[in-house]
């Protein structure tokens, strides 16, 4: 039975009491429970010589929940493997994977994706939650800002060309794809996608499921489903060479094609691809847009304030002006303009040396901060790099040039990549550089 009133049930403190009374079914129910209203996105249940731990991330960092004695451990993992109908409870020799579905105490349904892997004391289990209550965002409400924005429109108009989204696991490329296919899903098209897993089921998509097991992959999906009649293709990865030239084919017979591939830059993927076999020729006939993104941590606004820089942070801020020096003057003028970033906000950021910053106190009561609870940060924002494979662009792939003579190029004329708009939202008081140069690399100045 569900917790009726959730603002008063501390679930936390229920875990312990369940830890204390080795109940190994509510110590689930309640941490599935904690995983999902406080907006975490993965568990860890780790084994140690003396003790065993959970660890939870929020906001992309790792925090401790609880720790347990070893002498249940065992239990605990037994339990999820049971649960899950997919693993096997007396292996424990070697990885397993499994995915569950599972409703908490707040009526919440979820889809866990996990793994154990044995280690040398015994198994440890990490779990992926996907919030099945979640409805997908419309594309206007993802921070995609101006220029930006105005170049995955217009990717999204065309009838074919491939568009893809690469980062690292947990950076939400889901929720955008999902976000750019529900803007464009109309009644007169036909969307078909091949998903692993299938983490939201949308109306009018026509969505599978890999099924690796009796040989359903990516390649022979992708086969069938060009017999479907489609307008608008998914598939979930591009891995290897078959399937990334197979997406090629079906972009140039007159087919959208959206997919992921792990890269770390959006001008890096032209390196990735290469190597799985791609002509610079047929980049540039099929690529029109790749997209990076990341999650960064906001600052908390309820105890951030704008404050003078330290000494220390002197280089971050030569290394973020430093990073506009290259670019189209007029250009820049026009972003900030339509970002609504004023001249005093740019005065203040790299005139005066003025940022936000976490101040860890509430501004009323000077007690802990109830909102961050002296974590600094509160929710995320997504940040992006879009590379737009203009007719500039796709000439350079043809004539030979590398990854770093495109992306050089791109960044002096249009590009806004993924530090310059973590600098603008900085400007706006979303970041402060500790968070911007915690995923962008610091050049030495």
């Amino acid at each position: 039975m569900a917790e009726s009133n959730v603002e008063s049930v501390n679930y936390r403190d229920l875990l312990n009491k369940a830890i204390l009374q080795s109940d190994i079914v509510k110590i689930f129910d309640y941490l599935l429970t904690i995983w999902v209203e406080e907006g975490a996105s993965d568990i860890h249940i780790e084994p140690f010589e003396n003790y065993c731990r959970i660890r939870i991330r929020i906001d992309w960092v790792l925090e401790e929940l609880v720790q347990y004695p070893k002498s249940f451990h065992d239990s605990i993992i037994s339990k999820f493997k049971i649960e899950s109908g997919q693993m096997r409870p007396d292996e424990k020799r070697l990885p397993q994977d499994a995915r569950v579905s599972a409703v908490t105490q707040t009526n919440k349904e979820i889809d866990l994706r996990a793994n154990t892997l044995p280690t040398v004391w015994w198994e440890k289990l990490v779990m992926r939650i996907v919030d099945k209550s979640k409805e997908i965002p419309p594309l206007s409400s993802l921070w995609l800002e101006w220029s930006n924005g105005r170049i995955m429109q217009k990717n999204l108009a065309y009838p074919n060309w491939i568009i893809l989204n690469t980062w690292p696991t947990g950076s939400w490329k889901t929720t955008t794809l999902y976000s750019a296919l529900s803007d464009i899903n109309k009644v007169e098209v036909n969307i078909t996608t091949f998903e692993d897993p299938v983490e939201n089921k949308m109306l009018w998509l026509n969505q599978a499921q890999v099924r690796s097991d009796i040989g359903f992959t990516f390649l022979s999906w992708l086969r069938s489903a060009l017999r479907q009649d489609p307008d608008i293709i998914m598939v979930w990865e591009i891995r290897d060479r078959e399937t990334l030239e197979m997406a090629m084919e079906s972009s140039m017979t007159w087919h959208l094609v959206f997919s992921t591939v792990h890269t770390n830059s959006a001008v890096e993927t032209i390196t990735r691809v290469s190597k799985m076999g791609a002509e610079p020729y047929m980049i540039a006939g099929t690529f029109n847009l790749v997209i990076a993104q990341r999650l960064w941590r906001k600052v908390c606004t309820n105890c951030g304030q704008k404050v003078k820089i330290r000494p220390e942070d002197e280089v971050k801020f030569r290394n973020a002006k430093n990073s506009f020096r290259v670019f189209d003057k007029d250009l820049l003028k026009k972003e900030l303009q339509l970002r609504n970033i004023s001249q005093e906000e740019w005065n203040d950021f790299f005139v005066n040396w003025y940022v936000m910053e976490w101040s860890w106190k509430d501004p009323k009561t000077w007690e802990v901060c109830p909102v961050c609870k002296w974590t600094w940060y509160k929710w995320r924002l997504w940040i992006y790099e879009m590379m737009d494979y203009t007719d500039d662009i796709k000439w350079m792939l043809i004539d030979g040039k590398s990854a770093f003579e495109v992306g050089k190029f791109a960044l002096s004329r249009w590009m806004i990549d993924l530090e310059r708009d973590g600098i603008f939202k900085a400007m706006k008081w979303e970041f402060d550089l500790h968070e911007v140069y915690r995923f962008v690399k610091l050049q030495d100045l």
